[in-house]
């Protein structure tokens, strides 16, 4: 082997060495479950390796690009959002936002999934810390109106997304399977207080509520206040569960208890970076 071929082949062994030290540093620093998925990694070849790099790099992207357009629908409005001013958000061009988004209508898809997902998650951050059917049921309430993500803003952006429903199946498929988890949860949560066809009217009617306020708040020209938005959430539920004295000051504990969780697990930075909330 001559002295070119030698160093081109240390230079590979050394490109491969980086790569693979590089790949084991990171997914080292991660948690008790991504380290199981780096243990599986190293039976991959480079092609997969590199697939998996690739598809990453292309979910960052695309989860950049739907928090781009859901600031582009606070800034300006759903009709007069663009795929130019997505892309000046989120500082590429409108060619790379048409590269990950073929058209508007489906940058606006990845907005309502990542919006209803951002629900979803800020129910299982809160379930995570109750302990008890109350507690559990205040969780429900406050993911959907706590202080950091129920804001007039965040509201008139609600207003605008849903306004699309009609005319975009997608769209229409995406919140009906959100309004389905609403009222699920609110059903199992209320199958501790009620009997099962009980449970499930009021869900019904306690998702419809939820929604109601949502809208109303979204079209109101006064700042939104979190605290009436659940303050008519309490007296609802308090109706509708028949309290007496000693279940409402199981209600008034478990909600005390989940406001001030609410308030930490949502306040903090991560949280509002990954919430299109910043």
């Amino acid at each position: 082997m001559n002295s070119n071929s030698k160093r081109q082949y240390f230079h590979i062994w050394l490109n491969k060495f980086t790569i693979s030290h590089f790949i084991s540093q990171s997914l080292k620093n991660y948690s008790s479950i991504t380290k199981k998925r780096y243990h599986i990694a190293q039976g991959l070849n480079w092609a997969d390796l590199i697939s998996m790099k690739v598809n990453s790099i292309h979910s960052i992207r695309r989860a950049e690009l739907a928090r781009a357009a859901f600031e582009a629908v606070l800034r300006y409005g759903l009709r007069e959002t663009t795929l130019e001013k997505v892309g000046n958000l989120a500082g590429v061009s409108k060619g790379v936002v048409l590269h990950h988004f073929k058209n508007k209508s489906l940058l606006l898809e990845a907005v309502f999934r990542r919006s209803n997902k951002l629900l979803s998650q800020s129910v299982i951050e809160l379930y995570r810390h109750a302990q008890t059917p109350h507690e559990r049921l205040w969780a429900i309430v406050y993911a959907n109106f706590a202080d950091e993500i129920f804001n007039l803003r965040v509201c008139q952006a609600w207003v605008t997304l849903i306004s699309e429903v009609p005319h975009n199946k997608q769209c229409q498929r995406i919140q009906i399977a959100c309004n389905t988890r609403v009222e699920s949860n609110l059903r199992h949560a209320l199958n501790h207080f009620l009997d099962r066809e009980e449970a499930r009217q009021t869900a019904f009617h306690l998702s419809f509520l939820i929604d109601g306020i949502w809208i109303r708040s979204g079209i109101s020209l006064t700042p939104v206040n979190s605290k009436s938005a659940i303050s008519e959430m309490d007296f609802a539920i308090l109706k509708a569960l028949n309290c007496n004295s000693k279940s409402i000051e199981k209600h008034r504990q478990a909600k005390q208890k989940i406001e001030t969780i609410a308030s930490i697990s949502f306040g903090s930075k991560l949280y509002q970076q990954e919430a299109l909330l910043g």
